[in-house]
């Protein structure tokens, strides 16, 4: 069984999160893929795809033990990101094809069969039930409907999801929730995360505005916003 690393709500040097990092690099290209797509920016996607292609590769030159994980696990580790590798040349294949069915197709795959089952089988299942990984699960299941709104101009997916986005930051960002969810007890540490949570709140209230009046444009801007000083900004502060 991998060992598992548990990382406290205090700020994290880039040394204890050696794959963070290449976690929110890999988020942040399957948003660009989402623009991309959105608007029939081939270019865009094909350099996203190179990057998660990329860093597959250098993450299987990585030591397991380095990562406090069991050398045993290798086979398991390699074979996610062979999965990630395989889809970003799908998503390479499209795009030469200018096939945007396709790219939809390759990022379901990335994201049920390299990052969701790899979380499965590295993360501690005890670990996968706590409220802040709940919420984060919540929170990325409607962030993929939004990006895929976006893909395919659902203006009204978009903007029902991005409501309950909102909403559901604002019912994180309570003291109670902040400290038995997120084990946030110091006022300090409290009010640094809400600034990140209302990152998250505020673009969410764009985005769903301006799918009401169809503004891809804004729509767009706020999607990066949100990713940029929401949640990037808030993995590199806070990591469990």
């Amino acid at each position: 069984m991998a060992a598992i690393v548990v990382f406290t709500p205090v700020d994290a040097s880039a040394q204890l999160r050696p794959l963070v990092g290449d976690m929110l690099e890999n988020l942040n290209a399957l948003d660009r893929i989402a623009e991309g797509l959105a608007l029939e920016n081939w270019d865009r996607i094909e350099d996203a795809s190179r990057g998660l292609r990329a860093r597959a590769i250098r993450m299987r030159l990585l030591d397991l033990e380095s990562l406090r994980m069991d050398r045993s696990q290798d086979a398991v580790w390699d074979a996610f990101l062979m999965a990630q590798e395989q889809a970003a040349r799908e998503i390479s294949l499209a795009v030469r094809n200018q096939d945007p069915s396709a790219v939809l197709a390759a990022q379901k795959s990335l994201v049920g069969n390299a990052c969701l089952g790899c979380h499965a089988s590295f993360r501690d299942p005890q670990s996968r039930l706590r409220d802040s990984v709940l919420y984060m699960t919540t929170f990325l299941s409607s962030w993929q409907d939004m990006m895929r709104g976006m893909m395919i101009r659902d203006f009204e997916l978009l903007r029902t999801r991005a409501s309950e986005l909102a909403a559901l930051t604002e019912v994180v960002g309570t003291d109670e929730a902040l400290e038995e969810a997120f084990g946030l007890g110091g006022p300090s540490q409290r009010r640094k995360f809400r600034v990140f949570l209302s990152a998250v709140t505020d673009n969410a209230n764009i985005m769903k505005s301006a799918a009401e009046e169809e503004d891809l444009a804004t729509i767009l801007a706020a999607s990066n916003t949100m990713l940029e000083e929401g949640c990037v900004a808030c993995h590199k502060k806070f990591r469990r």
